[in-house]
């Protein structure tokens, strides 16, 4: 499975991207939650667990998978509480069978069909002589005009997995999961034309510096797929991608997370002007995929 998206974000964010979640600034207490309950479903069944949907459409429930029998369950992590709660028994005195714990779930991997339209343009060329009085001479000047010929369809339909059991049904919650998942169906072409259109949509950057980026995200998706990124490489990417170090990042985003956002905004500033964008365009980014 490709995981294109997923790419671009460590690209942005420079995390160390997991497929359990967390990176560099570390797991979310939400990851945490149910990294601790897996281990309590494991410690009770002798059986081993992975997260297998993490963020659902249904409050706080997150799906595990048990790797022994490949079933998968449901559990409303909303009644557990990660620091006081020790044991699965402590979970299963207050959840309710069947509303707050839904097992042998149907896992269905379907068809959703989707895209968008996209402007078409041509460019035009023209060149005419021009007298120049500061060097007595002509010089020949070219102007470019865009000329709108048309639309075409870009087709990003994909297969996506839910989970189906008991008047439930599981699937990404977020925009930026459901992204992810789309992103990652794709054939490599597609995802990356998608990306250099969502960078540019969403983000205002222009074009040139999207198809940047996306080819950055190749370079980083085939070192990825070989071998561990170094440092030095990390911090590569991180200073192409937004103008500072990987060490940069993490210091700014522990700051804001602390309550100090002097060097988050100085942060913002740098990765604006490298991007060629404005503060609150790359703010507005970590708000939908960082925090």
């Amino acid at each position: 499975m490709k995981k294109i998206f997923m790419t671009l974000m460590c690209l942005f964010l420079m995390m160390a991207c997991t497929g359990g979640g967390g990176g560099l600034f570390g797991p979310t207490d939400d990851e945490k939650a149910s990294e601790k309950f897996a281990k309590l479903l494991e410690y009770k069944t002798g059986q081993p667990y992975r997260v297998a949907k993490q963020s659902t459409l249904v409050g706080k429930y997150v799906v595990f998978q048990n790797l022994a029998t490949g079933k998968f369950e449901a559990y409303n992590l909303a009644k557990f509480d990660r620091d006081s709660m020790h044991s699965l028994e402590a979970f299963l005195a207050v959840a309710v069978s069947g509303v707050d714990i839904v097992k042998n779930l149907s896992a269905k991997n379907e068809w959703v069909v989707s895209g968008y339209w996209e402007d078409l343009y041509d460019t035009r060329t023209e060149t005419k002589e021009v007298y120049d009085e500061d060097c007595d001479c002509t010089l020949t000047e070219t102007t470019e005009t865009k000329i709108y010929i048309g639309r075409q369809w870009v087709d990003t339909s994909h297969y996506v997995y839910r989970y189906y059991g008991g008047g439930f049904r599981f699937e990404n919650a977020n925009q930026a999961s459901r992204d992810l998942e789309m992103i990652a169906a794709l054939e490599e072409d597609v995802a990356f034309k998608v990306i250099s259109d969502k960078l540019t949509s969403s983000f205002s950057l222009s074009t040139n510096r999207a198809q940047e980026l996306a080819k950055l995200v190749t370079q980083y998706n085939k070192l990825e797929s070989i071998r561990s990124l170094t440092e030095v490489e990390k911090d590569k990417f991180a200073l192409d991608a937004m103008g500072v170090s990987l060490n940069d990042i993490h210091e700014a985003m522990k700051e804001k997370r602390e309550g100090s956002m002097d060097k988050f905004e100085k942060f913002l500033k740098t990765a604006a002007a490298t991007n060629n964008t404005t503060p609150e365009q790359i703010g507005r980014f970590f708000d939908e995929y960082v925090e």
